[in-house]
């Protein structure tokens, strides 16, 4: 029997595994494209030059800790993406491009050398072999009360035909895939309840109605004009919507997100390579038109974009409801990836962040028993004592969101977003503290009866309004927030919604500290 079974080979999948490993816990991993990575995707030139990402390419290092450390682990290497220089803004189809008043719109992100890939490869080299299966699709999972069995089916290369299925026993289960997708691909017994088939149901798939395209070029000849590389192009005829400089140290090249709606871009299909030529010149001259374009249009990937997406194609960034962050049946089932994550949903960060989550419950607990009184005192003592010295950190990390966001231009709702983005970063980093305690509480007989959750918490008292006071003193002498109103002297209505956003999170927090606490026992692993 498996320990743990991690459905999807995705970047939670491969990062799960790894941890879950080192653990000394035995792992596989079903994948049901013929390649790990998920929508890590990198087009690598024969020729030498430009390496282009299809899928998941930026990181912001000051505020996305997670990939950037995994990034430094593996010993891989990466380099700022090229902003300088001036962003145009095409608004008429029959005009020229105008200058945008801004320059530098992607605050800082990174890029990896060889292409977003190599972070794939490098973590399925850390992997033994036979960890991963490719070409493996889960149909179904039977809660067996001590375990689950999954319904494992192998698929002839690039095929719907499957070649034949077996049954799998394993302790628990992970599914790292979007919720979309595996409530149209796997069949559950019994039947999720219904408020989790309508939160999974909710939440949009990252990439699932995108498309890309790009172009390479002997040198980019765009500097040579003063131009970024970065435009965006609003007009009703756009064929790309947003555009920027994927050069990298191999070679140059020009990229940007379709303008064409997912279904009507089958019907261009054969001259899309020609359009998107044709807007990369219109914008940076004749010398931008190309033959060769690559492209990769993530709505006709049935193992990314479900007919929940194509129907219902929410706005980015996903938004997952607390309940798909829980344990389920009875800590046996568990649901991770990007679009599960607290924060940065839909990042890689937001993926790393759903596998640390996972670890945090997964991995095995080395007490055989629960401490004795002394131990949980000493223990509640030591977590208190990081809480205090953390806390002083949610200021600085408030800034750092801040500002990520003026430098992106992006400034809806800035204070709102930035102070629960400090929040939600503390949380997670108290949830991976408490697991490192390692201590085993039992489930009290009735919740109310619960003492240990409630001294966990008590460490926080105050916490959530002593960071919108300090945020709302700093925004008040700030210059550069001078000029929003809303953000400089917010108004009660704004007040209220940030209390909002910050009494969920604190819900979730109470239920995930008491998850924790009381689901990890001995006598679950």
């Amino acid at each position: 029997m498996i320990d743990v079974a991690i459905v999807g080979a995705g970047l939670t999948g491969l990062a799960l595994a790894k941890s879950l490993l080192a653990e000394g816990l035995s792992v596989t991993v079903y994948e049901a494209r013929e390649r790990a990575g998920g929508r890590i995707l990198s087009d690598v030139d024969s020729a030498g030059g430009a390496t282009v990402d299809l899928g998941a390419s930026w990181f912001w290092p000051e505020t996305e800790p997670r990939v950037a450390n995994l990034i430094d682990a593996l010993g891989l290497h990466h380099f700022e993406q090229p902003d300088a220089g001036q962003v145009l803004h095409l608004a008429d189809a029959s005009k020229p491009a105008e200058v945008m008043p801004t320059t530098g719109i992607h605050g800082g992100a990174r890029r990896l050398s060889g292409g977003a890939y190599t972070l794939v490869e490098a973590l399925m080299a850390a992997l033994p072999a036979e960890t991963v299966k490719p070409g493996h699709r889960v149909l179904s999972l039977i809660d067996c009360g001590t375990h689950v069995e999954l319904h494992v089916a192998a698929a002839e290369p690039d095929s719907t035909s499957l070649i034949h299925a077996v049954a799998v026993r394993a302790k628990r289960v992970v599914l790292a895939m979007p919720p979309r997708l595996m409530l149209q691909h796997i069949r559950f017994q019994p039947e999720l309840p219904d408020a989790t088939v309508d939160a999974m149901s909710q939440v949009s798939t990252w990439m699932a109605c995108e498309a890309k395209s790009f172009a390479r070029y002997a040198r980019p000849f765009w500097l040579e004009k003063g131009y970024s590389g970065s435009a965006f192009v609003s007009h009703a005829q756009a064929v790309l919507r947003e555009l920027w400089d994927a050069s990298d140290e191999q070679g140059a090249a020009l990229a940007g997100f379709h303008a064409i709606a997912p279904d009507a871009r089958p019907q261009f299909a054969r001259s899309m390579p020609m359009l998107v030529s044709s807007q990369f010149a219109q914008l940076y001259g004749p010398q931008a038109q190309v033959d060769e374009i690559v492209s990769k249009d993530w709505a006709q990937d049935p193992w990314t974009c479900s007919e929940l997406d194509r129907h219902d194609p929410s706005s980015f960034p996903p938004q997952s409801d607390p309940l798909l962050r829980r344990p389920h049946w009875g800590g046996r089932l568990f649901f991770g990836g990007t679009e599960t994550a607290r924060q940065a949903a839909g990042h890689m960060e937001g993926a790393l962040e759903s596998a640390a989550r996972l670890t945090d419950f997964l991995r095995p607990i080395r007490h055989i028993g629960p401490l004795g009184a002394g131990g949980l005192d000493e223990a509640l003592s030591r977590f208190h004592e990081w809480v205090a010295n953390e806390r002083s950190q949610a200021m600085p990390r408030y800034r750092q969101h801040l500002n990520q966001m003026l430098s992106r231009q992006d400034r809806d709702r800035v204070t709102q977003r930035a102070v629960l983005a400090a929040v939600e970063q503390t949380y997670t980093r108290a949830l991976e503290q408490l697991a490192r305690l390692d201590v085993y509480v039992p489930p009290p007989a009735e919740p109310e009866q619960d003492e240990f959750t409630p001294k966990v918490l008590r460490a926080f008292s105050g916490f959530s309004k002593s960071l919108v006071d300090e945020a709302l003193a700093f925004n008040a002498a700030s210059c550069a927030l001078s000029n929003f109103e809303d953000e400089h002297h917010p108004s009660g209505d704004y007040l209220r919604a940030i209390t909002a956003d910050l009494a969920a999170a604190w819900m979730e927090f109470a239920w995930a500290t008491n998850d924790l606490l009381h689901t990890r026992s001995p006598a679950t692993h």
